[in-house]
């Protein structure tokens, strides 16, 4: 035990000693009224990732994310998600760099949004270097394909392209 121990150890710092690794995420709040004298709903979401450089133009990387909505007054939905994926840039100028997120999207609901959702598809993004270990990132849209579990939201599936201000992403990456 003690050998597999230093081995990951040995891994890890390996990993960690020649700036592949990257870790970061994501938080997003929103709190929205149907009108003056109505409560308010809110959202709140929290999407740390860990992720790997092979190259200067692939990486691959993992986000766990949790979302908590309000459905109504009394109800709040709560969802797990797991999202591996692989990271192609595709364009570098200055600091910025163009890249495409292709992945998978498992969701898991907690207490009242039980079910499962399951979903395959692209995001494209962009990489702003702050500085040699910061990077702000953005994410906009989705094109792909979902499909929820006959507990979660009856059924539906839904493919398709989704570019609004209603799917946007910001976070921040820490380099190793």
């Amino acid at each position: 035990m003690k050998k597999l121990f230093l081995a990951a150890a040995m891994m890890v710092a390996s990993l960690a000693a020649s700036a592949q690794v990257y870790v970061g995420g994501s938080l997003g709040f929103l709190s929205e009224k149907a009108n003056e004298d109505a409560d308010a709903l809110n959202t709140f979401s929290i999407k740390p990732e860990v992720g790997y450089n092979l190259n200067e133009n692939w990486a691959v990387g993992i986000q766990l994310g949790y979302l908590s909505k309000d459905i109504n007054k009394d109800v709040t939905a709560g969802l797990i998600n797991v999202t591996p994926y692989a990271r192609y840039t595709f364009a570098k100028t200055g600091i910025a760099s163009f890249f495409v997120d292709g992945g998978l999207t498992f969701e898991f609901g907690t207490a009242d949004a039980e079910g499962t959702n399951w979903g395959v598809g692209v995001r494209p993004g962009v990489k702003l270097a702050v500085s040699e270990k910061v990077d702000v990132i953005g994410k906009l849209g989705y094109l792909g394909y979902k499909k929820n579990d006959e507990k979660f939201d009856g059924g539906k599936s839904a493919f398709g392209l989704n570019i609004d201000n209603t799917d946007i992403e910001v976070g921040v990456n820490f380099n190793f």
